[in-house]
């Protein structure tokens, strides 16, 4: 099944890549495919907008996100990261170290500026 990157709410930039206004905050999430792999870059604000980020890159690209590149540490870029679990994820120093020990601090940050609590994970 052919799908368009516009059916998910996505602009197609190139062969194998674009990119996607996120609801909520100011941020977008960008996807780009290569021969051995495809990235993402930031994954959303939630658990549940993460699956739905993988769940649409899959279907756009025929095969799973191998590698996340995270912008920054606030919540409205990496809390979707869990959806991705066997995926490289790459990002400045100590995003590592946060999304590991911080992630208490990134979800309460979540709930202060509107996230649901039981969605904030």
């Amino acid at each position: 099944m052919d799908v368009a990157w516009e059916d998910f709410g996505w602009e197609r930039l190139g062969n194998g890549i674009g990119r996607r206004r996120l609801p909520g905050w100011d941020a977008t999430a960008a996807l780009v495919a290569g021969e051995d792999g495809a990235l993402l870059y930031d994954t959303g604000a939630t658990l549940r907008e993460g699956v739905e980020l993988r769940r649409q890159a899959e279907a756009l690209l025929g095969r799973r996100v191998t590698h996340i590149a995270l912008s920054h540490p606030h919540f409205d870029h990496v809390l979707g990261t869990a959806a991705f679990a066997g995926a490289q994820v790459y990002g400045a120093v100590g995003v590592a170290a946060l999304l590991r020990g911080g992630a208490e601090s990134l979800c309460a940050s979540a709930v202060r500026h509107g996230v649901p609590e039981g969605e904030a994970a």
